[in-house]
């Protein structure tokens, strides 16, 4: 008896970790989703840049998920990505996207990124001076938007995707 109880805890204990492991597929399918809809509702200056850069500023959380975004074009450019694991002295590309891991902590956010959308994970992201971040509400993935690093990048947002977010004014109050 003693033994068929270890079994049950056993399986209990591992089909919770598969159930959390697919919970977290389907949070990155989400979210990688979101990034290349967000082509459709951000507009970006004319650059001369021969692809549509989404980057992902460190640890990647996406992994092959995010990998067929490959496959899409953005503005009559074909999408590249880009896994930059940490800022580092090395020439970078240019990001029209930039995804900032939850790995990379406590980074000044949107500081001089003309041009560039970044998003990142988490609720301090966007007070942190992020411009999109995703949060989980209810077991649900969320979108904050934050104006003010928006406007300074010079990127233009529609407002169907404001419809659709919490809305920060940029002065670090929800």
């Amino acid at each position: 008896m003693k033994l068929i109880t270890v079994l049950c805890a056993l399986g209990c204990l591992l089909l919770s970790q598969s159930l959390y492991a697919e919970d977290a597929s389907v949070e990155y399918k989400i979210k990688a989703g979101y990034l290349f809809n967000f082509t459709k509702f951000v507009t970006w200056a004319d650059d001369d840049s021969e692809t549509f850069n989404l980057c992902i500023l460190g640890n990647d959380p996406f992994g092959e998920l995010i990998d067929p975004i490959e496959q899409q074009s953005v503005m009559g450019r074909s999408i590249k990505l880009f896994r930059l694991g940490a800022l580092g002295s090395k020439k970078q590309p240019h990001c029209h996207i930039l995804f900032v891991s939850s790995s990379v902590a406590d980074m000044p956010v949107a500081q001089d990124v003309d041009n560039t959308l970044v998003v990142g994970e988490g609720g301090r992201f966007v007070a942190q001076g992020g411009m999109i971040g995703f949060v989980i509400k209810l077991g649900k993935i969320k979108l904050q938007i934050n104006l003010k690093p928006i406007k300074q990048s010079g990127l233009k947002i529609s407002a169907k995707l404001l419809e659709v977010a919490d809305v920060v004014k940029g002065d670090n109050n929800e």
